[in-house]
């Protein structure tokens, strides 16, 4: 009897999603492209945009705010991201959460209350 295949990798590149700003296209990271120090880096600026006071620190999430957005598209110039209101950098993680949460396997009812992986 053949074994279940456990593990099957591939080397090329990730699928990514398209976001478009004033017409232009830009690719989000794909879970693929995040390793250690870009998933640390990423779940670090989430834990503290979600820590943050927002009746105390408003300039500090705004900078938080963009940070992320730089981590997860890709080629997005700084006089892009500067355009950008905080509600449109908002949408841009929305869709990013969205589309990761898409491809990534549900979370077993026993572990639901663990802290969930971006990837």
């Amino acid at each position: 009897m053949a074994r279940e295949t456990l593990l099957e990798l591939s080397t090329d590149a990730p699928e990514r999603a398209v976001i478009k700003i004033d017409g232009k296209p830009y690719e989000l990271r794909a879970c693929d492209d995040l390793g250690l120090k870009e998933d640390a880096a990423f779940r670090s600026l989430n834990k503290a945009f979600l820590d943050a006071q927002p009746g105390q620190d408003w300039q500090r999430l705004a900078v938080l705010l963009g940070s992320m957005v730089q981590s997860i598209v890709i080629g997005l110039p700084n006089e892009v991201l500067e355009k950008l209101s905080d509600a449109k950098k908002l949408k841009i993680i929305e869709v990013f959460t969205k589309e990761v949460a898409a491809i990534r396997p549900a979370t077993p009812p026993e572990r639901a209350a663990e802290p969930v992986p971006v990837c």
